[in-house]
């Protein structure tokens, strides 16, 4: 017992509460241990009270000992914290160092990581599961836009006391960073039950009154449930996998991780180390895909595609791909090296009437990298590669941003470098929401696919023309037929791409292909 447990049992001993089974009761529902000595118990029953009062910001830890069943004592240490809602308990070995979220209050990472082994161990031979639960805050960085830092606070904080109210006795929560919390549940019957649990949770926001800090704010869940076959690495990883699902379902919805999920989260790791080694050797390749003039049928620019090969010998998805390297903090370094080898291709190619230009992706991680216009500027430089001649494609993703996105336009507009909106497909009303400084539009080919029938043929006839009110061009990606190209050009696009022309090719086909033109 430490000094300071001494002191606090000497100060309170004449106020020892008439009933000792109701506290220790108390107690045990606060997630603290069976067993604890009787001086220790009233130790921690003082500073509970201390807590209630005091609220938030008030915290301290005592040692307590503690007896099992064949009378062994072992120490451990207990930390107390006052919260919105009252108090708090954490639980520790006597050595453990437990590290608290100064914002919420709550533990971190490590501890849920020890609290969900404990919960796995004590599931190996009982009838229940463990349930692991990763809460987002969907959106949550419009809230500091919005509203500023200390309205994000506020809001994280009013968001950890709710969820604490939802907790049942032997739920954990912790803050894991950012606006990420995970919740551990060491008893759980069947997904349904879990569900439930998880629908609780999203209440706190749902139900928050209009004056609260939560008013308006939804929350992605991503849940997990495993006994202890499972790793407590695993679990929480399997847990934050359903969340990136939730909210690539739309968010504001609890996703469970199952067979589907393991399946595709262990082909994300394939994908990812076939990613790192091609960077670290030479398995980066690039195909190019002509874009003609539909007037002239004649090559006017190339896109400049990323290629790796799998260990079975085909080509990686390129979806898959930019997914696993914007996981993996790849993108950067894979889209420089693109524009690298590209622009040095381009150098390479047959003289044409007009220099072709060179038209690339960029990834909306990219996009929201401040950084990325310089790196581009130094990257166009090294190249010796005329920004003018340099195609952006960026993704119609961007449409939704508003204010940055005409902030970004501007930027990559003063290097001198076409901008172009990729995969358009139209708003319901033909509106064009496009910032100023937009030079192209590349019309989605499931649009272009669909202009044989009528309704398909009114559709881009009516988008067509509100690009070219703009004064944009439009350039009509997936071209197979002659059919699909005449009524592309009938429509007014100007640029056309696809399979009509060539498939993607490499360095030397696409040289070939030029010299064969001219």
């Amino acid at each position: 017992m430490t000094a300071w447990n001494r002191r606090v049992a000497a100060a309170t001993r004449v106020r020892e509460v008439s009933d000792p089974d109701a506290l220790e009761e108390r107690l045990r529902s606060m997630g603290l241990p069976e067993g604890m000595h009787p001086d220790d118990v009233i130790a921690v029953a003082t500073l509970l009270r201390i807590a209630e009062t005091r609220g938030v910001g008030f915290g301290t830890t005592v040692l307590a000992r503690v007896a099992d069943a064949s009378g062994l004592t072992r120490n451990v240490k207990i930390l107390v914290l006052g919260n919105e809602g009252g108090a708090t308990t954490l639980v520790g070995d006597h050595d453990d160092e437990i590290t608290i979220d100064p914002l919420t209050g709550l533990p971190g990472r490590a501890y849920a990581m020890e609290v969900l082994e404990t919960a796995l161990q004590s599931a190996l031979n009982a009838e229940h599961s463990v349930g692991v639960f990763s809460l987002d805050v969907d959106r949550f960085k419009t809230v500091n836009d919005a509203r500023g830092f200390s309205a994000g606070d506020e809001a994280l904080r009013a968001l950890a006391a709710g969820l604490e109210e939802s907790l049942r006795p032997d739920d954990t929560l912790c803050r894991l960073g950012g606006d990420e919390f995970t919740i551990v549940c060491p008893e759980v019957f069947g997904i349904a039950e879990a569900m439930t649990i998880a629908e609780r949770f999203r209440s706190v926001m749902r139900d928050a009154q209009i004056d609260s800090p939560l008013a308006g704010l939804t929350a992605s869940i991503g849940l997990a449930i495993g006994r202890a076959d499972r790793s407590a690495e695993d679990m929480l990883r399997e847990a934050e996998t359903a969340l990136y699902q939730a909210k690539g379902l739309g968010r504001d919805r609890c996703e469970v991780f199952d067979e589907d999920l393991r399946t595709k989260a262990e082909r994300r790791i394939t994908v990812d180390q076939q990613l790192r080694r091609a960077l670290d050797g030479e398995g980066i390749h690039v195909h190019y895909q002509p874009i003609v003039d539909t007037a002239t049928r004649t090559i006017v620019g190339v896109e400049a595609l990323l290629r790796i090969v799998g260990q079975d010998g085909q080509h990686l998805n390129p979806r898959e791909l930019v997914e696993a390297a914007e996981d993996g903090g790849l993108i950067r370094r894979i889209e420089e090296t693109v524009l690298e080898r590209a622009a040095a291709t381009m150098q390479t190619l047959p003289e044409t009437p007009e220099p072709l230009f060179l038209s690339v992706n960029v990834s909306d991680r990219q996009l929201g990298d401040s950084r990325f216009p310089l790196a581009l500027a130094r990257t166009l430089n090294a190249a010796d590669f005329p920004a003018e001649r340099l195609h952006l494609e960026i993704n119609r993703s961007i449409l939704d941003r508003k204010g940055a996105a005409i902030r970004l336009v501007t930027q990559l507009r003063a290097l001198g470098v076409i901008v172009a909106i990729d995969e358009f497909i139209g708003a319901s009303d033909a509106e064009m929401v496009v910032p100023d400084g937009v030079d192209l539009i590349k019309l989605d080919k499931r649009l272009v696919h669909g202009v044989h029938g009528e309704r398909g043929r009114a559709r881009a006839e009516l988008v067509i023309s509100g690009i070219l009110d703009r004064q944009l061009d439009a350039c009509a990606v997936g071209v197979e037929t002659d059919d699909d190209l005449t009524i592309v050009s009938e429509l007014g696009c100007r640029f056309a791409q696809g399979y009509l022309f060539s498939p993607p090719i490499d360095a030397a086909q696409l040289r070939a292909l030029i010299a064969n033109e001219g």
